[in-house]
């Protein structure tokens, strides 16, 4: 009996520090903006809804964890926003743009309801694994800000007003980064 509770123990602490994990990348040098960019009418049906897995991906060895930090069931909403009614779902009310190919820009509100929206990266396929990753604004060349007219503040941050330069910046720093890009993280649709 306690090796069960064990276990639970250790699954409960995992959980959290892939949320510490999570937030703390998306809070360090992060493409960021005050109002949503990915309007309602501008947003793609990027993945499947259906039932998922998730975990984190090391950032040093790039292996996924075992096992999954969340699993649940991923819904497709009106508004456009993906949603899981289970608890600690790490993108909740995600909405997606499509960059071209498999390749998406995600848009995620903040978890507090404040009024800041972070923006990733990811990658769909076929199968139903989605891997994502968080650019760091800091990670773009001075020639890729000036491209897409962003401005790095003192922490290495950039706000973003407008869909337009969140898609050049996204594409500079897919250009830049191409074949380089660690995966911080993975999905994995489970049977229904």
């Amino acid at each position: 009996m306690a090796g069960g509770g064990d276990r639970a123990d250790h699954a409960l602490r995992l959980v959290k520090f892939a949320l510490i994990v999570a937030v703390a990348a998306f809070a360090a040098g992060c493409f960021y903006a005050d109002e949503p960019l990915i309007e309602r009418r501008f947003a793609d049906r990027g993945i499947e809804p259906g039932f998922y897995t998730h975990a984190p991906v090391d950032p040093v060895t790039q292996e996924e964890w075992a096992p999954p930090t969340w699993q649940g069931e991923i819904r497709y909403h009106r508004d456009r926003r993906y949603r899981a009614n289970m608890e600690n779902f790490p993108h909740q009310g995600v909405r997606m743009r499509s960059l071209g190919g498999n390749v998406y820009v995600a848009e995620v509100p903040d978890r507090d309801g404040e009024p800041i929206y972070s923006y990733g990266l990811l990658f769909v396929y076929a199968g139903g694994v989605i891997a994502y990753h968080i650019p760091s604004c800091s990670d773009l060349s001075e020639a890729g800000w000036e491209a897409a007219g962003l401005v790095i503040d003192e922490e290495g941050a950039c706000r973003i007003d407008e869909l337009e330069t969140l898609e050049a910046a996204f594409s500079a720093y897919l250009r830049e980064h191409e074949g380089s890009l660690r995966i911080d993280g993975i999905y994995r649709r489970v049977g229904d």
